[in-house]
């Protein structure tokens, strides 16, 4: 049995030996070079200078910069429900853009009873809204 294993180990000893002098071996003269050569090393380097660093997003900046975004995607959606252009909506043209919630709070929004309401009277009604939501 220990002659079988002493047999099985010179064998894969020879086998690991022979493919190592045969790898080591300089290529002669009818074998050709490989065709591609790599430019770039498969590893970049990754330092990255201080200069070139993205800085990382502050945590307190996040729902900021979530309500802002928020707010110019409903100033878009404001501006083109003012179909006449004047920088109001109408109850009617908030319906028909489908701004259903200003439809169905127009009455708080409108603050002055005009029959019409501006983006910054939409804007002052969300902040007390969000301020009332927070004091509970």
């Amino acid at each position: 049995m220990k002659l079988l294993q002493l047999a099985m180990l010179t064998a894969a000893a020879t086998g690991i030996a022979a493919m190592t002098h045969a790898g080591a071996q300089t290529p002669t003269s009818d074998q050709a070079a490989p065709a591609t050569v790599r430019s770039t090393p498969a590893y970049p380097e990754p330092y990255i200078p201080p200069a070139l660093r993205k800085p990382l997003r502050d945590a307190t900046t996040g729902p900021v910069l979530l309500r802002y975004q928020a707010m110019q995607k409903l100033k878009k959606r404001f501006d083109e429900a003012d179909l006449d252009g004047n920088g109001v909506l109408s109850r009617d043209e908030a319906r028909k853009a489908g701004l259903g919630f200003v439809d169905k709070n127009f009455e708080h929004i409108d603050t002055s009873q005009r029959g019409t309401v501006s983006f910054d009277d939409l804007k002052a009604y969300l902040i007390q809204r969000r301020e009332e939501a927070r004091s509970r």
